[in-house]
């Protein structure tokens, strides 16, 4: 990881508009990660050491959350960064709503290049229901939050690629409901690393709920 992402990761967080929050970080393998625990000490940050799978990884975390028995679980990625008032709000919409999935701007290197990009198919206060996912995807590990009593201990596949289509797919076919805002985002960085795409493995594409095999259709 570039320390350059995690520090406008962790800036973001020292700016959220509402501060009474644990920062939970599961660590799969970064080595001075006490550095970044002196450099931001006032953010009450907890390490959970950890590295397997990207799935299992995030497997640990929910499950860690779910037994520390918190209320609200804000997901982030820390090769992204959040609007100031992302934690507020999602925590606003939690009220009324048991999923909040806010808007995504693009960005590399350089610049900004496409801002509230989910706005472009979604209109803002809109209900996320089960069948707009079944051939699409707004909902990531970066820009959704959760009520915990939704929750049960999840297992994931140690091979499963789509980790948020499958954790949400499974949660809105359970009737949880869900509603899309613009009115906060995530900053979504764009670069080789952080794309899935379609990457087959044994013949198969391990994504949604299905293996799409190579051979066929």
């Amino acid at each position: 990881m570039n320390i350059h992402f995690l520090d406008e990761f962790f800036t973001s967080m020292l700016k959220q508009t509402y501060i009474k929050y644990d920062l939970i970080v599961v660590n799969d393998g970064y080595k001075e990660f006490k550095d970044i625990k002196r450099k931001y000490d006032s953010l009450n940050i907890i390490e959970l050491e950890y590295s397997s799978s990207p799935a299992k990884n995030r497997e640990h975390g929910i499950n860690y959350i779910i037994e520390e028995q918190y209320d609200i679980l804000i997901f982030g990625d820390s090769d992204d960064y959040f609007s100031d008032n992302r934690i507020e709000k999602s925590i606003s919409l939690l009220d009324k709503y048991d999923i909040v999935v806010n808007d995504l701007s693009l960005f590399n290197d350089k610049e900004v290049y496409s801002e509230k990009y989910i706005s472009n198919r979604i209109e803002n206060n809109s209900i996320v229901e089960y069948d707009f996912i079944k051939d699409k995807n707004i909902f990531g590990l970066s820009n959704t939050a959760l009520k915990i009593d939704i929750l049960d201990k999840v297992e994931f596949d140690d091979q499963l690629v789509a980790v948020d289509w499958y954790f949400y797919k499974n949660l809105l076919k359970s009737n949880a409901r869900a509603v899309f805002t613009n009115e906060t985002e995530t900053f979504y960085r764009q670069y080789a690393n952080n794309t899935i795409g379609l990457c087959p493995s044994s013949n198969t594409f391990p994504l949604w709920w299905e293996n799409r095999n190579l051979k066929g259709n």
